[in-house]
């Protein structure tokens, strides 16, 4: 669920970010690169953080890693409403922020979800071996 909220989060703002990159005189074939940089950034560190968290790496490389996810969604948000905040439309503003808080909560709840889930699935199957 979390890779489906980033890939919407991605095509949702993948036009707000490249409408600004023109208006702001970024040249065209600049201009498609950024959003795809930011969001592949996101994906990637939501798997590394994963992986970090299923192998019980130190919580200190894990906190530095999910700072630097906020971040990055962060700069997906102000992508994506500069824009229209630029335009004076507030409402397309707080319409176009919808995705990116999305991946802000996914990037503050995903982690320990998905950690919670392999914990889950872990207890599970250790319940199962234990009744055969």
């Amino acid at each position: 669920m979390v890779g489906i909220v980033v890939g919407l989060t991605f095509l949702f703002g993948f036009g707000n970010v490249f409408a600004l990159a023109l208006r702001l005189g970024v040249p065209v074939w600049v201009a498609p690169l950024v959003a795809p940089a930011v969001d592949l950034t996101v994906v990637a560190l939501l798997v590394a953080i994963r992986r970090l968290s299923a192998h019980g790496t130190a919580p200190a490389v894990q906190r530095s890693a999910r700072r630097l996810l906020v971040l990055a969604s962060a700069v997906t948000l102000a992508l994506n409403v500069a824009e229209p905040l630029i335009a004076g439309e507030i409402g397309k503003a707080l319409f176009d922020a919808v995705g990116p808080l999305l991946l802000i909560g996914c990037s503050e709840v995903g982690p320990g979800l998905l950690q919670a889930l392999a914990d889950l699935r872990e207890g599970t199957q250790l319940l199962l071996l234990l009744h055969r």
